[in-house]
């Protein structure tokens, strides 16, 4: 091959029969964490708005603009109380996002496949194996949730 050009290489099929891609079928996931229904049937996002951990935005909206109208013609106040309220709304969002990850983390290390995580999370397999990185980085650091509080009212709006 020596001498020879990409243009002068002719290509020629592979031989023996296509290969077959593994099929997820065989890959075990089980349906229930550790055999116990913690939701009742119930999806989660519906669970988690009956404890009350999820907010209805167009309830949430309606409730902050009623706070916000309090203040009247008080710019300065209004701004102040919706920069708190936006404040700790991305300390939440940043909570929810480490808890997430640590979830995946302990996904993984049960199914053992990072691909089966991202679908059961609802995320591509190149976005779950990112975030199952992170976690194990994370977890490794022993970073804790008081820590990602702290960092966030740290580093918010520096």
């Amino acid at each position: 091959m020596a001498g020879t050009t990409f243009a002068s290489v002719k290509w020629s099929p592979p031989a023996g029969p296509p290969r077959q891609a593994r099929k997820d079928e065989t890959m075990h996931i089980p349906e229930e964490p550790h055999n116990e229904d913690i939701t009742d049937g119930v999806r989660p996002l519906e669970a988690a708005m009956e404890i009350d951990i999820t907010p209805n935005p167009l309830l949430f909206g309606e409730k902050m603009r009623t706070l916000l109208e309090q203040y009247g013609d008080n710019h300065a106040e209004i701004l102040r109380c919706s920069a708190d309220i936006a404040r700790n709304l991305e300390r939440l969002k940043m909570v929810s996002a480490f808890v997430r990850r640590q979830a995946m983390l302990d996904a993984q290390n049960e199914l053992g496949n990072g691909a089966a995580v991202g679908r059961l999370a609802g995320v591509g397999r190149v976005r779950s194996h990112q975030l199952i990185n992170r976690a194990t980085d994370e977890r490794m650091h022993r970073v804790t949730l008081e820590d990602v509080v702290g960092y966030a009212e740290e580093n918010l709006y520096v």
